[in-house]
């Protein structure tokens, strides 16, 4: 599956209830489906299922929370935070 939707990818929602809002990959469900979260509206620990045709990917990816998340490490909300206000995404 390489469609550019890997865990630690900056992505915006373009339809639902999160429309206009950035989040990141934190899990990948199939093909169409990947978990999000932003650390705000929804956090970590209950990460949002969404489908893919539903986002879309931005050039970001956020590799601390990949390698965290990929080896089992507990990613804070708070990191989620920060690194999406580092690149601007969130106020």
């Amino acid at each position: 599956m390489n469609d550019g939707m890997d865990i630690g990818r900056v992505v915006l929602a373009k339809a639902g209830r999160d429309k206009g809002k950035h989040f990141v990959i934190v899990g990948r469900m199939d093909e169409n489906y990947v978990l999000i979260a932003n650390g705000k509206s929804r956090s970590i620990d209950k990460p949002k299922k969404k489908k893919i045709k539903h986002l879309e990917a931005k050039p970001h990816v956020l590799y601390n929370v990949r390698e965290k998340i990929l080896s089992g490490q507990k990613v804070f909300d708070a990191e989620l935070r920060k690194s999406l206000e580092a690149l601007g995404y969130e106020k």
